[in-house]
């Protein structure tokens, strides 16, 4: 009977961690979805032959277009919806290719927001988007065909 009850508790512990949310893996499946997320935009943005930009702050981000000279939130689109990030970020950084340092960098809440044009163009220029909250750092490469890879530090 004290094997039985050693085993269940055994068995109990290993389900417990393993159904357990890593906070480093949320913040990678977060980056994950903004690459893909940022794959449609560019998508959309070859349909519907106009600019999308993606804006992004330390609380959230979103996808807007530019009609008749005024910014607008994409409609029509639930999947470029504005999105929250899963928790509050400490840092978020946009760095072009072939340069040294981030092109921009966001450290606190009253900074203005990151602008990145997402490429209408089969074939761009790589660049990377890096997203840093308590639990630790996420990095999202954007390769030359729009596609993302994502590396946790």
């Amino acid at each position: 009977m004290l094997v039985v009850i050693v085993l269940a508790g055994i068995l109990l512990s290993i389900v417990t961690i393993s159904v357990t949310p890593d906070d480093r893996q949320q913040l990678g499946r977060e980056a994950r979805r903004v690459g893909q997320l940022l794959s449609m935009a560019a998508e959309e943005s070859r349909i519907r032959q106009q600019p999308i930009v993606w804006e992004a702050d330390l609380r959230g981000y979103r996808f807007v277009t530019e009609v008749a000279g005024e910014r607008r939130l994409l409609a029509g689109d639930d999947m470029l919806r504005e999105r929250l990030w899963d928790r509050e970020l400490k840092a978020l950084a946009y760095f072009e290719a072939g340069r040294q340092g981030p092109t921009q960098v966001l450290l606190g809440p009253g900074a203005p927001p990151l602008r990145i044009a997402v490429a209408r163009e089969f074939v761009q220029s790589p660049w990377r988007i890096e997203i840093e909250s308590e639990v630790g750092r996420a990095v999202l490469d954007i390769d030359e065909a729009g596609r993302g890879l994502v590396i946790l530090r």
